[in-house]
């Protein structure tokens, strides 16, 4: 399978934004005085941050606030919610059947009057592709689109998969509007099937009269140009704008007086170990790890009530998981020391640290780069938590490039990371030796006919019966990796997938990082906002004076 080369320390774009705010010139502001009111009490636009130096073109606009932004601009064939549940957009229907994906179109019009047509939705799908932007990662199965009738797309994909239909989140534009230039030669962003367009001077969104919302309250939204990070902190801070998002990737949270709402991001917290250390090897060890955590504790004190807990290796908030997965979030201190005295570590040095019949000790390094305060301060909970075991954990704290440079080399026993998983929720990448976030994973070894597996691969539950018995050969129990290929045919299931992961532990799962939008708390019913949109429910805002 073909897939674009990114790590997983890398998937989600880092926001460095200096501690040191200037105030900018109140000449860069294009917001308007408040003017237009809705109704008595209300008013009927927002405030908003953009920079007048990027573009609106959502394949090529290189600010976080006007890519945000976009999202008003051009709708897409679907989004999905908080919860990962599809709600159509453009679209009418996405039905996948095998490797093909047939795309059924609404009738829909663009903000210059034109009708949606399937040539736009292929043309839009090819830009997204070679982008260098997220949808382009999302569409990694996608081989190619093509046009069946004016209304109908087809997408051919190079695998099955049942939850493909949650990538079309990429946006459509109108067909060689990218390119539109005017008499100057000036470039001009795309036309859209949006909920709101640029007027003329493009330093304001205004309703689109094509869209089917477009009685909303809200109908425009003004701009205040923000050309840098410093900028952005400032009008933040003394609250200029109604709103404003951060995935808080490397801990700067800018925060925003007024309400919040989290954003599930889908971006999986994780430990990661070298499965050819001996020691880490072990089922059972990895199970420990993961069992003396206290999941709810990270996302509190690392991660400041930013993220979920997992409870398994699916993001908790996705419906189709919360029956199947059942990793408990606070520490277990009796299934813990179980899993220890299982593989015989049952004694303690003078140090407090585990050590077995043979002497060696469970002594392990801890990568993490040190760039990122929120990992950093994650990773001392976790070694903090795991000595109360007697397992010792040195946290190493390393430049970005260094961490990478050990991950990729091998140099590494455990280490902690971010993966962002696609909307389809496929975590292949993570467990599949080879697989682009795979570090230390490995193939399982073969084993004899007839015989038990060895203590390496065996120890993976409470009591050696119960392992050998699910582990006994190959041929008898799927790996995780055999388990996600079969689930995309189609030959096992969701819970068949989870209860092996859980298993088998290839990687520990701690939690799931959401992003921020803060908001103007006069503005009411922002609900279920979303990764794929953090404005979906911009049709219900209204905004009190």
């Amino acid at each position: 399978m073909k897939r674009l080369k990114i790590t997983a320390i890398v998937l989600s774009a880092l926001i460095f934004l200096s501690g040191c705010r200037a105030k900018p010139d109140s000449t860069s502001s294009s917001a308007e005085p408040p003017t237009a009111v809705s109704a008595a009490g209300s008013r009927n636009y927002l405030t908003m941050l953009y920079s007048a130096a990027d573009t609106f073109n959502p394949y090529t606009a290189a600010t976080d606030i006007n890519r945000q932004l976009c999202r008003l601009l051009y709708e897409p064939l679907l989004k999905t919610d908080n919860s990962y549940n599809i709600s159509y957009s453009l679209a009418q229907s996405a039905e996948v059947k095998g490797k093909e994906c047939t795309v059924t179109l609404k009738s829909r019009y663009f903000s210059d009057g034109s009708a949606l047509t399937a040539d736009d939705v292929v043309y839009s799908f090819n830009l997204a592709k070679k982008s260098n932007t997220e949808y382009a990662y999302k569409l990694y199965e996608a081989l190619s689109a093509t046009v069946r009738d004016s209304k109908t797309v087809v997408i051919k994909l190079d695998r099955a998969d049942p939850y493909f239909a949650n990538t079309l989140d990429f946006p459509i534009i109108k067909k060689g509007s990218d390119t539109r230039t005017d008499a100057d030669g000036v470039t001009h962003p795309p036309i859209g099937c949006g909920r709101f367009k640029l007027n003329d001077s493009e330093d304001k969104l205004i309703t689109n009269e094509h869209d089917p919302g477009k009685d909303r309250a809200i109908k425009e939204i003004r701009l205040i140009n923000a050309p840098d990070s410093d900028a952005v902190g400032h009008y933040v801070e003394i609250g200029a704008a109604d709103m404003y998002y951060s995935d808080i990737s490397d801990g700067n949270i800018l925060r925003m007086s007024g309400k919040k709402v989290n954003i599930n991001l889908n971006h999986l917290i994780y430990i990661g170990a070298n499965l050819s250390d001996e020691q880490l090897s072990l089922n059972a060890l990895r199970q420990a790890i993961s069992s003396g955590l206290d999941r709810e504790e990270i996302c509190r004190d690392g991660y400041f009530n930013n993220a979920l807990p997992a409870n398994g290796f699916f993001n908790p908030a996705w419906e189709a998981v919360k029956s199947v997965q059942n990793i408990n979030l606070q520490a277990n201190k009796e299934i813990t020391v179980e899993n220890l005295e299982e593989i015989g570590y049952n004694k303690l040095d003078s140090a407090g640290v585990r050590t077995n019949g043979a002497g060696k000790k469970l002594k392990f390094e801890l990568l993490v780069n040190k760039e990122n305060r929120l990992r950093v301060t994650a990773a001392r909970i976790i070694a903090k938590r795991l000595s109360e075991y007697g397992i010792s954990v040195n946290v190493a704290e390393k430049s970005f490039a260094d961490y990478t440079a050990a991950l990729s080399s091998g140099n590494f026993q455990l280490y902690l990371a971010e993966v962002a998983i696609t909307p389809n929720m496929d975590i292949s990448s993570l467990i599949t030796e080879g697989g682009s976030a795979a570090y230390g994973i490995k193939k399982p070894e073969k084993k004899e006919d007839g015989k038990k597996a060895d203590e390496k691969t065996e120890q993976t539950g409470s009591t050696e019966s119960t392992v050998s018995e699910a582990e006994q050969t190959e041929e008898q129990s799927l790996t995780a990796a055999e388990l996600v290929s079969g689930f995309y045919a189609g030959t096992n299931t969701l819970a068949d997938l989870s209860s092996v992961l859980q298993t088998e532990m290839p990687v520990i799962p701690l939690c799931y990082r959401t992003g921020v939008l803060f908001y103007n708390d006069k503005i009411e019913n922002v609900n279920n906002s979303s990764c794929s949109d953090i404005y979906f429910s911009i049709d219900s805002y209204s905004v009190g004076e």
